[in-house]
């Protein structure tokens, strides 16, 4: 009796592929073995945002034009490489209710309604992105430095006010393996230009920021204070010089106007 398999879908070869190379590879080099699978996606940790200039300092809160980057955990990497294993990075903001090891992605955005991939300041989707490419298959493949994004490019509205996750995946196929990120409130903003929101990191209170922004504008007081002396006694000495020059003309004025005796 001649049983029949079913066939496999050109996805599924994809995976067999891209598996069996790294375990061949593995053992031919002796080297610890990573399956390049999406089979059990996890949260791999936090992402943090930080001064897209400067990743040590760290940011708590902006408007739809303040660049920032995200700093990821030393070593992060994708179980293999782009050049070599077809792995990718991915971005997203995505409404913190949603499950990032659930996402698929297109070739703009993670698939499903209110998803989106962030955006560097030149307006590109950060998607679909390469690793570090590595010598041989079957290494991790490590994430490069995230570019300067920010959230101008979204027109007004695009992200209602909410709590959002904001993040990287690494993907097989489109698929995700995993990920890191941070939750971020955005709130709907008329004043801010040109997207209309604000945001700030959800585990820091308004009330933390506006603390902060009021204690590192109190230095106007005094430095104000001290133009004013300045000028204050400036003006006051330059007075008195000027007076005495006046005294000294008046009795030099006399002094030659007397007729000699």
């Amino acid at each position: 009796m001649t049983r029949v398999l079913p066939a496999l879908t050109q996805r599924h070869w994809r995976y067999a592929l891209a598996a069996t190379t790294i375990v061949a590879v593995g053992l031919s080099f002796g080297a610890p073995i990573t399956l390049a699978t999406v089979a059990a996606p996890v949260r791999s940790g936090d992402v943090v945002v930080v001064d897209s200039g400067d990743g040590s300092h760290e940011l708590t809160h902006g408007g739809s034009a303040t660049k920032f980057s995200l700093r990821l955990p030393t070593g992060a990497a994708c179980p293999g490489d782009s050049a070599n294993d077809q792995w990718r990075v991915q971005s997203f903001v995505v409404p913190a209710t949603d499950d990032p090891v659930t996402f698929k992605y297109t070739s703009v955005a993670p698939a499903g309604d209110g998803r989106y991939a962030l955006y560097d300041v030149q307006t590109h989707p950060l998607i679909n992105s390469l690793t570090q490419e590595n010598l041989a298959p079957g290494q991790p493949g490590v994430i490069p430095a995230i570019p300067p994004l920010s959230f101008a490019v979204f027109p007004p509205g695009t992200l209602p006010s909410g709590t959002y996750r904001v993040g990287i995946a690494c993907t097989l196929f489109r698929e995700t393996a995993k990920y890191w990120d941070t939750e971020l409130l955005l709130t709907a903003t008329p004043s801010d230009k040109p997207g209309q929101l604000v945001w700030r990191l959800a585990s820091v209170s308004a009330n933390a920021i506006n603390d902060s922004s009021h204690g590192s504008s109190l230095w106007i007081i005094p430095a104000a204070a001290g133009v004013i002396g300045a000028a204050v006694l400036g003006w006051f000495f330059w007075r008195r010089n000027t007076r005495k020059a006046n005294t000294r003309n008046h009795r030099t004025t006399i002094t030659f106007s007397k007729e000699p005796q």
